[in-house]
């Protein structure tokens, strides 16, 4: 098998995790607080090329570089907010997340979809416990419209016999040095990283009460790009009938009885 062969082998399995990435994101343009995946791609350098570079050798090779997927990124770009008027559901306006516990640790995501458990603490649509800025949960004693929560997360109970507000709690809001780093963990959530650095509480975060973080997927710059990679793909499947002709031709004449 030639170098050429190898090299368009390498370029439709990087157009395949791109198209993966792509379909995805389309797939949730409608899921609350989704943030969408990009990716970055180069070349790797072959060892025949690496030694032929090292020895100071001017042969052009055939078989030099090879398309791969260097990493994908997260894209924390604003989603726009969807006002619904639900007391528990919150959005976050600018940088940072939500902290939740689950089976497998804590995690983070920018679904602000929350509703009280039997045990009037706050969670998420899949019954995670929302944390407080203190990493513990967050534990209500009302359900109706009495509950107000404030830009910075203070969440405040008004005593129907005072008629005052009464401290609840705060929503904890973290941030990241690197948030495009973070690692994926499907069901909208991130957990850290190396690269993306350790959380850090936000003291002055921005949050709205009865509003929703939508999507911010890019529909038609995401299908432009899909059709693109169908279009390589094609390419180089066409590429790869003839690198198969070619070689069919090869062991045909070469092997055949003279």
């Amino acid at each position: 098998m030639n170098g050429g062969l190898y090299i368009n082998l390498s370029g439709i399995i990087s157009e395949g995790k791109k198209m993966a990435i792509v379909t995805n994101n389309l797939a949730n343009i409608n899921t609350v607080g989704y943030k969408s995946e990009g990716s970055i791609f180069g070349d790797f350098l072959s060892q025949k090329a690496i030694n032929a570079e090292s020895s100071g050798s001017k042969t052009p090779f055939v078989d030099n570089q090879y398309p791969i997927m260097l990493y994908s990124y997260n894209n924390f770009s604003q989603g726009s907010l969807k006002h619904t008027g639900n007391r528990l559901d919150l959005a976050i306006q600018g940088n940072g997340f939500f902290v939740v516990k689950t089976p497998n640790g804590i995690k983070y995501t920018r679904n602000g979809v929350f509703s009280l458990n039997d045990n009037n603490q706050i969670v998420t649509q899949e019954g995670y416990i929302v944390l407080n800025a203190n990493g513990k949960p967050i534990s209500l004693s009302e359900r109706g419209s009495n509950i107000t929560i404030s830009k910075n997360g203070i969440i405040n109970i008004l005593n129907p016999q005072t008629d005052e507000n009464e401290y609840a709690g705060q929503i904890g809001i973290v941030y990241f040095k690197n948030p495009e780093l973070l690692s994926r963990n499907g069901g909208n959530l991130f957990s850290e990283t190396k690269k993306s650095g350790k959380p850090v509480l936000n003291d002055n975060p921005d949050i709205a009460q009865g509003y929703l973080e939508e999507s911010n997927v890019n529909e038609i710059k995401n299908m432009v790009e899909l059709i693109n990679i169908n279009s390589t793909k094609t390419t180089m499947m066409k590429v790869l009938k003839s690198y198969s002709q070619v070689d069919s031709t090869v062991i045909n004449t070469v092997g055949a009885a003279v």
